[in-house]
């Protein structure tokens, strides 16, 4: 565990704090991925409480895996997407209630206020670099200044930092996110956004209200940012207004207000079988 982990959990629980946290007076369990592990490694699977579990992607779906093992377990679940929901309620072995919170942003469209933007072209490629690095060399070719590729996770604040220089950016998601929360942020940053469908970006991103949808090739893609590129102001300004108001409707705000409601009917989900 990095000290900076460790500092930060200190500032949370700064009394009696261990490197091994242990609840104290258990209420609700909240389960995320495989902490299922952790109920049985600790002898709290008989435990009454309500648990509730986030269900972040589809692969829980997937049959064999270990997360699609935990979904005969009794939870209250809380998946990040409509699309990640429905994958898991398909399976037909959940047991208790499906939830929806789509992920939200810290970030708001007021910090992407008119600024000069030297960079027309930003690629978020560290999903799928050999993609990234084809679009680039196109882009070369072409004569369209960009940022080098970003192949690889850049600290957050020089990637925000890029967004904020940039007039497009081009978003790579794996085809099976759960939500994909990258074309969110840029859309904040009031970049005009290029991106490929994917299971997890279909219920906020809209081909031609809040950005341009790409097939995953480069003559799509490239194509794509340059008609971003040389877009009529009117077209522009739809696309931005689009983002914008996807953007309010997935505050980290509004996530909590869904989650605190949860909270507030917990015991009344948990009786619930399905």
């Amino acid at each position: 565990m990095n000290d900076a982990l460790l500092r930060e959990r200190r500032r949370l629980w700064p009394t009696g704090y261990t490197a091994r946290w242990e609840p104290g007076r258990r209420d609700v369990l909240f389960l995320a991925g495989v902490d299922w592990r952790y109920l049985a490694e600790c002898g709290l699977e008989s435990l009454p409480n309500p648990r509730i579990n986030l269900i972040h992607g589809v692969r829980h779906a997937h049959e064999g895996s270990e997360k699609h093992r935990y979904l005969a377990e009794k939870a209250i679940r809380i998946c990040v997407s409509r699309e990640v929901a429905d994958a898991i309620s398909s399976t037909g072995r959940t047991l208790g209630p499906i939830l929806t919170i789509p992920n939200g942003t810290e970030l708001t469209p007021a910090e992407a206020a008119n600024r000069a933007r030297p960079r027309p072209v930003t690629i978020v490629g560290y999903k799928r670099p050999e993609l990234a690095l084809a679009l680039s060399g196109r882009l070369d070719e072409e004569r369209i200044a960009r940022h080098p590729p970003a192949t690889e996770f850049l600290e957050r604040r020089l990637f925000l930092d890029r967004l904020a220089e940039s007039r497009v950016a081009v978003c790579l998601p794996f085809p099976k996110e759960g939500f994909y929360l990258v074309a969110l942020e840029t859309m904040a940053a009031g970049c005009l956004v290029v991106t490929l469908d994917c299971i997890g970006n279909r219920g906020f991103c809209k081909d031609g209200e809040n950005c341009l949808i790409a097939e995953p090739c480069i003559e799509s893609l490239s194509s794509k940012v340059k008609t971003a590129l040389v877009m009529p102001a009117p077209g522009k300004r739809k696309l931005l207004q689009g983002a914008r108001a996807t953007v309010a409707k997935h505050s980290l705000e509004v996530e909590r207000k869904r989650f605190q409601e949860i909270l507030s009917q917990v015991d009344r989900l948990w009786r619930m079988d399905g």
